[in-house]
C-alpha cells in the first residue's frame, strides 16, 4: 500500500512539474527556489545543474543528502571559510568528481592553505595524480621522484645547472624550498621584495624559487633556530635563502633560513645580516663573548668600546649588555635591527647602501687583481 502511495505521489509530482507555471526550469531563481523548497524531490526529475542554484536553494536541498548537492554546498562553505560546518560533508561528496571541478576546488584549498581539508578530500575521492602529487610535495618528496608533467601541474621550478643574473647585480641570491607551502610562501616574499627592493635596486638579485624537497634536510635546531643541510650540488651564487616549515629565521654566513611565519620584514632584516649588520637587541652566550670583548667597529651599525671612542652621534645599544664592553649604534631611535617589523629608516638605508657598494668595489678589485695575475 505504501509503495502504491509513493508511486501515485511521483506521478502527480511529474504532472505538476510538466504543467505548472512554477516549473523550476521555466522561471527565475526565486520561482526555482520556492518550488524546490516545497518539492525537494523534484530535483531528481529535472536536469538542473546544482552549481547554477542559489546558496539558499542548495542549503534547502541538502535534506536530500545527494552527493552532487553536498559537493556544491561544501564548495560554498569552504569559499566562506566555514570549515567547521564543512567537516561533516567530506564523506558525503561524490567519489568521482570531474577533473576540472576537482582541480578548481583543490586550487581554492591551496590558496587558503587548508592542508587538513585537502587530505580529507583525497580520502573520499577517486585517486587523482594531480592531488597525489600535491600532497607528496607538501610532505617534501624529493624533486627527483617527480616527473616533468607532475611538476607542471603547479608550475614548479627545479634546480638548473647554472643561474644567470644581470651584470648590475651586486649580490646574487638563490631561493630554495623544501615543501610545497614553503615554495608558495617564498614566491610571495620574492614578489614583495622585487616590488620594493632594499636598500636599492640590484642590491640583491633574487633567482626564481626552486623546489628541492627533503634534499634540503631542514629541521628545528639549536635554541629553536631553523636549520637546513643542503644534500646536493648547487649552482654558483653569492647567497642562499632556504624556506622551511618551522623554527626561528636566521643567517649563518651565506645561508639564510626562513620559515612559514617569516614575512617580508623578517626577510629584509636577515638580508641586512648578509651585509654584516648586527642585531641591536641583547645577544647571549658565545656570541656575546667574542663580539663584545674587544674594541672597534664590528658592523655598519655597531661599535664596541667606550662612549668616548664611539663615532660622533652614536648612542648606547642593548647588543652587548651581556658582554664585557658596551655597544653603540647610529641612532637613538629603534631600528629594523632591533625590531624586525619596523620600516627601514633612511639613515640605515644609506648605511646599508654604503656597505654594499664597498663590498662590491672590494670584490671587483679582487677579480681585477686575479685576472691580472693570470695574464702576467
Amino acid at each position: 500500500m505504501l509503495k502504491l502511495v509513493k508511486f501515485i505521489f511521483i506521478l502527480i509530482l511529474i504532472g505538476v512539474i510538466n504543467s505548472s507555471a512554477d516549473h523550476p526550469k521555466l522561471h527565475d531563481k526565486r520561482s526555482q527556489a520556492n518550488f524546490l523548497l516545497n518539492f525537494p524531490q523534484s530535483y531528481y526529475l529535472t536536469d538542473i545543474n546544482p552549481a547554477s542554484l542559489s546558496l539558499s536553494t542548495i542549503e534547502n536541498l541538502t535534506v536530500l543528502n545527494d552527493p552532487e548537492i553536498n559537493f556544491v554546498w561544501l564548495q560554498y562553505l569552504v569559499e566562506r571559510g566555514e570549515y567547521n560546518k564543512a567537516r561533516f560533508l567530506w564523506s558525503r561528496i561524490p567519489s568521482e568528481i570531474p577533473s576540472e571541478k576537482l582541480n578548481e576546488f583543490v586550487d581554492l584549498l591551496v590558496m587558503q592553505q587548508r592542508w587538513q581539508e585537502i587530505a580529507r578530500l583525497a580520502e573520499h575521492v577517486y585517486s587523482s595524480d594531480r592531488l597525489d602529487v600535491l600532497l607528496a610535495m607538501q610532505s617534501g618528496v624529493n624533486a627527483n621522484k617527480l616527473t616533468k608533467a607532475q611538476l607542471n601541474y603547479f608550475a614548479i621550478n627545479t634546480l638548473p645547472d647554472r643561474l644567470n643574473f644581470a651584470s648590475e647585480c651586486k649580490n646574487s641570491v638563490l631561493l630554495l624550498a623544501d615543501h610545497f607551502s614553503a615554495y608558495q610562501h617564498l614566491k610571495r616574499l620574492r614578489a614583495q621584495y622585487i616590488q620594493n627592493p632594499e636598500p636599492e635596486e640590484n642590491s640583491f638579485c633574487l633567482s626564481k624559487v626552486f623546489y628541492l624537497g627533503n634534499t634540503l634536510d631542514c629541521k628545528q635546531g639549536f635554541k629553536g633556530f631553523a636549520s637546513c643541510n643542503i644534500n646536493t650540488a648547487l649552482p654558483e651564487t653569492d647567497f642562499y635563502i632556504l624556506m622551511t616549515k618551522n623554527g626561528l629565521a636566521n643567517v649563518r654566513e651565506s645561508q639564510m633560513t626562513l620559515t612559514l611565519k617569516s614575512d617580508i620584514n623578517v626577510m629584509v632584516h636577515e638580508l641586512m645580516h648578509f651585509s654584516g649588520f648586527e642585531d641591536e637587541y641583547p645577544i647571549y652566550g658565545q656570541k656575546a663573548k667574542w663580539l663584545c670583548n674587544s674594541e672597534g667597529l664590528k658592523a655598519p651599525n655597531l661599535f664596541v668600546g667606550t662612549a668616548e671612542q664611539a663615532p660622533v652621534g652614536w648612542v648606547k645599544a642593548k647588543t652587548c649588555q651581556n658582554g664585557i664592553l658596551d655597544a653603540y649604534k647610529p641612532s637613538p631611535k629603534w631600528s629594523k635591527m632591533q625590531f624586525q617589523e619596523l620600516p627601514l629608516s633612511e639613515q640605515y638605508r644609506q648605511l646599508w647602501q654604503k656597505k654594499i657598494h664597498q663590498d662590491w668595489l672590494f670584490e671587483e678589485q679582487n677579480v681585477a687583481k686575479s685576472t691580472s695575475s693570470i695574464i702576467n
